[in-house]
């Protein structure tokens, strides 16, 4: 499943320069606005999940920039719909898995981090963090 979120060094196949060159401005964008530490997004990389605030919301922009995320919680139709033809299938199932999770009540930059953590724990051999 792609989530868009963080740059990883590596990336699946089907991941194209053209997808990473969209995704760009709005990785920049988002870091500059929120002034998550480069700590914390190669903590990322590397499957570990810092508990910064600063990540948390940085997660939060990159979902608000794809219209993943609303005062009502996250569009997880949306994230599906995002998904290239190949991974339908594979994301769909951590979606389901991942649904129902909740962030402290009414913080999206938390709900968006605990979404994004339990996507990626539910199938990290497929995930891949834009």
């Amino acid at each position: 499943m792609i989530h868009v979120g963080l740059f990883l060094q590596s990336r699946p196949s089907f991941v194209t320069d053209e997808m990473i060159a969209m995704a760009a401005s709005v990785v920049n964008a988002c870091q500059r606005q929120t002034g998550v530490a480069t700590a914390d997004i190669e903590a990322v990389r590397n499957g570990q999940w810092p508990e910064s605030r600063q990540l948390k919301c940085y997660l939060k922009c990159i979902f608000d920039q794809f219209r993943l995320v609303s005062k009502r919680g996250i569009n997880f139709d949306a994230m599906l719909a995002l998904s290239p033809p190949s991974m339908k299938e594979s994301a769909a199932k951590m979606v389901k898995e991942c649904r129902e999770i909740k962030g402290k009540e009414g913080d999206l930059c938390d709900l968006s981090y605990e979404v994004t953590k339990c996507l990626y724990n539910s199938n990290p051999e497929t995930y891949f963090i834009l």
